[in-house]
């Protein structure tokens, strides 16, 4: 069997309640799926997702569709590891249960990165779905700095090589795919924005996204922590600081890294802090740990 053009890999935990409109949504993909291999990566599913994938393997007219079984690991970026460990195809993507593309999605994607040879990873802006409601997010075009502080690209179409070049999708942090794109920045590859909602983005109680929200200051840390050379020292000096517990390095707003100018205002309050209780205080009650240590990586 020739290689496919694309491989798109599925992670699964108990979501059969959406798989049904997820093949539906890949049978409905104008690009068609001639030319793409499924790869649905089981993570120890109890309810009926496991039929499902058999049911709709027959369905779909791709040449491969392989549903893989394991063990229940937790970690969404380690199932998705998995099932790119076996993918074939030039182009790779990564599509959560609970997600849905537009019809153009895959087309417009990889027309972009079959045209354009210098270009690696594509991404679009998005539809979020909440409550029966649904709103447009218009995403900045890529810009390192902008990554540095927050998560600005959605699920990405990409070449191979990028994943090959990578330490995939690490497990110490919940924010996974931002850990990913850091990494793929750092690997001098390049991002390309679609200015066109094609991914529908659903925002829910049950998915792995809200447990990440509840980690989201390690998770950020260990961003910074996995990838030194992209962050100032500064900011590394934060991550290790709040790996360690240390008083000063607070975890920041949710899903923000915080810049150099926002840890140095951290240690100026917690030196201000200090010399005030030094100065209320007896010197025999002084606390001896309230120090500013040197920034370093």
């Amino acid at each position: 069997m020739a290689a496919p053009i694309l491989s798109v890999v599925i992670p699964n935990h108990n979501y059969g309640h959406f798989l049904p409109r997820l093949f539906h949504c890949l049978k409905a993909q104008s690009l068609g799926l001639s030319d793409t291999e499924i790869i649905f990566v089981d993570d120890g599913s109890t309810d009926n997702s496991l039929a499902l994938a058999e049911h709709w393997r027959g369905l779909l007219a791709c040449p491969r569709f392989e549903i893989m079984r394991q063990r229940r690991v937790g970690r969404p970026g380690a199932v998705r590891n998995i099932g790119f460990e076996v993918a074939r195809g030039d182009f790779l993507f990564a599509l959560d249960p609970d997600d849905l593309l537009r019809p153009l999605f895959l087309e417009s994607c990889l027309n972009v990165l079959q045209n354009r040879w210098n270009v690696d990873l594509v991404y679009t802006d998005y539809l979020e779905s909440a409550n029966g409601a649904t709103r447009l997010i218009r995403l900045p075009n890529f810009d390192e700095d902008l990554l540095r502080t927050q998560n600005i690209v959605l699920p990405a179409v990409m070449r191979r090589h990028v994943w090959e070049q990578s330490a995939g999708f690490r497990v110490n942090t919940a924010y996974e795919d931002w850990d990913f794109w850091v990494q793929a920045s750092l690997g001098g590859f390049s991002f390309v924005r679609l200015q066109t909602p094609l991914y529908i983005y659903e925002r829910h109680g049950l998915g792995y996204s809200m447990e990440a929200a509840r980690q989201d200051g390690l998770s950020k840390a260990m961003i910074v922590r996995n990838n030194p050379e992209f962050f100032d020292p500064l900011v590394r000096r934060w991550a290790r600081g709040l790996v360690q517990s240390e008083p000063w390095a607070l975890p920041f707003q949710t899903g923000l890294i915080p810049r150099p100018e926002d840890v140095t205002q951290f240690l100026e309050i917690f030196v201000t802090a200090s010399h005030n209780y030094r100065q209320n205080r007896p010197a025999v009650l002084a606390a001896p740990h309230l120090r500013l240590l040197a920034v370093g990586g």
